[in-house]
């Protein structure tokens, strides 16, 4: 049980009613993960359901001839997972990797899942949820089909920036040229030889593992160009 006194940001679900946060701090548990404890494995979700507090974790496919990934997406402060498992009640396949040390709040699923039938408020925000994933999904596919990899590079570079001032949480910070490359469906060596043209071009800063844009503007100008 989650004491009341926590400041738990329940993310999506913060514009909750009253009655289903005294639900969450009922039945949650804060848990700590890093790499050596990692709890967002198949198994795992079966039975737990998760939002993220704080921290960075990837959920991404390998294929392990290759030894190539491709990440799927980032789950930072608010998201939750699994929500296929949620409601399918299946295994759902994907690797993971604590990239930033954190806390989240586990739920026994059942629960969820009795809260998605009984509490229509619930039901939306989760089905408001899973819609935000699967356009952040059908936007990732769109990009490795149609567009390349500098241009994906930019998109990322202003999806950062969104994100950064709706949830406060720079995801790219830290963020190795590798993990970055994975992102976006490319090798490191590519992502080096983006950085340094959009570095001489003046729109970028890469120091201690940050990248940030000096000219916004200047970066839609260029997809608009290509």
């Amino acid at each position: 049980m989650i004491s009341s006194s926590n400041n738990i940001n329940f993310g999506i679900l913060e514009a909750t009613q009253p009655y289903l946060k005294d639900e969450f701090s009922k039945h949650g548990t804060l848990i700590n993960f890093d790499k050596d404890n990692n709890p967002f494995y198949a198994d795992n979700t079966l039975n737990y359901f998760y939002i993220i507090t704080s921290g960075k974790v990837k959920i991404y496919e390998i294929n392990f001839e290759t030894n190539r990934e491709q990440t799927l997406y980032i789950l930072i402060r608010g998201d939750m997972f699994d929500v296929i498992t949620l409601l399918d009640k299946e295994e759902h396949n994907l690797a993971s990797d604590v990239l930033e040390n954190g806390v989240a709040i586990q739920f026994p699923i059942d629960k969820v899942r009795e809260w998605v039938d009984k509490f229509p408020d619930f039901r939306q925000l989760i089905f408001k949820y899973i819609t935000m994933q699967m356009r952040n999904m059908e936007e990732l596919a769109i990009d490795l089909s149609l567009h390349d990899t500098k241009d994906r590079l930019l998109k990322l570079l202003l999806k950062n920036i969104e994100m950064i001032d709706k949830r406060g949480v720079d995801i790219l910070n830290k963020l190795s040229h590798t993990e970055i490359a994975n992102l976006i469906g490319t090798v490191r060596h590519i992502i080096d030889r983006h950085i340094k043209e959009l570095k001489q071009e003046g729109v970028l800063e890469d120091k201690r593992r940050a990248l940030s844009l000096k000219n916004a503007q200047k970066v839609l100008e260029m997809l608009k160009s290509y």
